[in-house]
């Protein structure tokens, strides 16, 4: 978005001119969100840059900037620390914790920022690996997740600045935290709704007409749950663009594989790509190609998801 890159650009340049140490993580689930608070329980006075691996990719100014701490996001080109787990994503800081088999990045924040011997860092931590398994058992991890899928750029930083200042029992009750979760907890149940309806095949793909209010990692994970081995759903983003989720039950299906081929990236078990085509169309038909050529198949089987309903289709015949 427009305004959140312009919020990227201020904190930056403020990190900049008052020499502050600057941290980049990512903005999309609680793992990166963790990684920042840790960044900031070491840094109180360091600013915390968000954004997602498509921005690092793409922005010639988060590559002009020289970040102190880069976490859970590729190497936009100039980091002093970086610390990841994507396999996806090639080494480049000056100092590297790398480990494409740590369950989540914030594992690795914490060895990288000295944090190892804190109890409210190790906390928190491990609500970021039962995030980023999609084991989530506790009721702190459930909560929290939901806090960062209901807020916005700025609604996530201050849900950063609570969790690095204070417990994790006082962060989690308060009301903006509270609030937050609440707002994705609708989200959550409209996509269980839509999982309940849905039929499983082993590869699962879905291609969805309009953008709707659903989280569609965990709609990935649900028809997982289900027994799909592997799915898709390729989202519109943008005027002419396409989200592609991409999960896996299996190790028969490596989906970072196919992201990849895809200009994106992520992990064996969940991955993603952003297309940028000329007419959704073509970005769509490229996506169900690259999928039928990784899973062996010469026809797909696709559901077309409207706001009303779903049809089924078959590509390339009846698409």
């Amino acid at each position: 978005m427009v305004a959140d890159s312009f919020r990227r650009a201020i904190d930056a340049l403020k990190a900049h001119l008052t020499q502050r140490p600057l941290a980049l993580c990512d903005i999309s689930d609680l793992d990166g969100i963790v990684c920042a608070a840790l960044f900031k329980m070491v840094h109180r006075e360091g600013v915390v840059v968000l954004a997602a691996p498509s921005d690092v990719r793409r922005s010639p100014l988060l590559r002009r900037v020289r970040w102190s701490f880069v976490a859970d996001l590729p190497c936009p080109g100039r980091a002093l620390v970086r610390a990841d787990h994507h396999a996806s994503n090639s080494p480049c800081a000056e100092r590297e914790f790398y480990d494409p088999s740590a369950p989540a990045a914030a594992v690795l924040a914490m060895k990288a920022l000295g944090l190892e011997e804190s109890e409210e860092a190790r906390r928190l931590v491990q609500l970021a690996v039962e995030a980023d398994t999609a084991r989530i058992e506790s009721r702190e991890a459930l909560l929290l997740n939901d806090a960062v899928k209901g807020s916005g750029y700025g609604g996530k930083l201050r849900l950063i600045d609570l969790l690095a200042s204070k417990p994790l029992d006082e962060a989690l009750r308060d009301p903006l935290v509270l609030k937050a979760a609440k707002r994705y907890e609708n989200v959550r149940r409209a996509t269980e709704e839509l999982a309940a309806k849905l039929p499983v095949d082993e590869v699962f793909v879905a291609v969805f007409k309009r953008r709707m209010k659903l989280s569609y990692r965990y709609l990935c994970i649900l028809m997982e749950r289900k027994g799909s081995k592997m799915t898709a759903l390729l989202v519109p983003q943008g005027l002419f663009g396409l989200r592609v989720y991409l999960g896996s039950s299996s190790p028969e299906y490596d989906v970072s594989e196919i992201a990849e081929k895809l200009s994106g990236g992520g992990h064996p078990y969940a991955a993603g790509a952003s297309l940028a085509c000329l007419s959704r169309r073509r970005c769509t038909e490229k996506a169900l190609a690259e999928i039928a050529r990784y899973s062996g198949k010469k026809r797909l089987r696709v559901f077309v998801v409207e706001k009303d309903g779903f049809k089924e289709r078959w590509w390339p015949d009846h698409f």
